[in-house]
């Protein structure tokens, strides 16, 4: 049997050589696993520059047989990416895969732990808190955090998503609670829940699929990725599109109601009513888009919420872990 687990990282970089000094921190973050039993799956979406595919062949003299690269002839976005990735460690028969985007660095004992995790055959999903850090590796003050990575901080101090029922405790409470290279997941569930073909919020779409799932999320508390932010830049996505809420909205709400269906034929509602979930959950969409600053959909996202119900609507917004005048904002938005 195949123990091998499957590290799958979409590259699609310039040739700045502050980009390059990361993707390399990436790739070292991995080498340096405490578990040495991994591949590294690096799917190219179109780099298109000498210097990136001069660094990619530097990795391939340093890891061997450890480096699987696979080169895209078009650029495809980070979702199909990883699709091609899930595809090829399917193949290859690795049990689980751990993502970790081009930047963003693997604590040593990642694989370790996430093995361990493992061992229980009714885990689905494993996933750890993060430190922000900077274009140099420095952690990034509070006050420069932007508010949707803080929301997700908050979630791993409080009402913490582990166990059955993920997908409904989510959607309700969360919106979103583990970032991309810091979730492992199996290689089966992977396979059976792809990326959409999306460049906003498709690793949100995919977590509430695979919530949706029989099966347990698992947070490890001992360790924690890196997730790097670049000053100026307030997301990677939205610093390059000019209708991110749009398509978050869409994607969010279009992964949920996929979610929904399948927690239906599973029996994983978490004793939750359909519409009330539904009702929650838009609710808790509100917030983020709240914070976000888009009024035009965090108001469509509640307009949903009251169509169900509008005692529900004021009583979800009431229950929300934030700030009062986040609350207050959504009740004068609700009223």
């Amino acid at each position: 049997m195949n123990n091998t687990a499957a590290f799958i990282m979409p590259v699609k970089l310039g040739s700045g050589e502050t980009e390059l000094s990361h993707f390399r921190a990436a790739v070292e973050s991995i080498k340096n696993q405490t578990d040495s039993d991994w591949v590294l799956v690096m799917v190219d979406d179109f780099s298109d520059d000498e210097k990136v595919y001069a660094k990619i062949d530097e990795f391939k003299s340093e890891l061997g047989e450890k480096l699987h690269v696979i080169y895209f002839d078009k650029n495809y976005g980070a979702g199909p990416a990883r699709n091609k990735g899930i595809a090829y460690a399917n193949e290859t028969g690795a049990p689980f895969i751990l993502y970790n985007d081009s930047d963003d660095l693997s604590d040593p004992k990642r694989l370790e732990l996430v093995r361990k995790a493992f061992e229980d055959e009714s885990v689905n999903v494993v996933y750890t808190s993060f430190d922000v850090i900077d274009e140099n590796g420095n952690p990034v003050p509070d006050s420069n955090i932007s508010m949707a990575i803080r929301e997700i901080l908050d979630g791993h101090k409080l009402d913490i998503v582990e166990g059955e029922n993920a997908f409904v405790n989510i959607a309700s409470k969360k919106k979103y609670t583990n970032l991309t290279s810091c979730t492992a997941v199996r290689t089966s569930l992977a396979v059976a829940e792809p990326f959409p073909i999306a460049s906003v919020s498709e690793d949100c779409n995919t977590w509430f699929r695979y919530g949706a799932h029989p099966g347990k999320f698992v947070f490890l508390r001992d360790i924690k990725g890196g997730y790097r932010i670049c000053t100026g830049v307030a997301s990677r996505s939205r610093s390059l599109n000019h209708d991110f809420y749009k398509q978050l909205f869409e994607m969010d709400k279009a992964g949920f109601e996929s979610a929904i269906d399948t927690a239906k034929k599973c029996g994983t509602m978490g004793g939750w009513n359909e519409n009330d979930l539904r009702c929650a959950f838009h609710v808790r969409l509100a917030l983020s888009l709240l914070h976000g600053g888009d009024e035009e959909y965090c108001r469509k996202s509640l307009g949903i919420a009251q169509a169900i119900s509008k005692e529900k609507t004021l009583l979800y917004i009431e229950q929300l872990h934030c700030l009062p005048e986040s609350k207050a904002k959504l009740k004068d938005f609700a009223l």
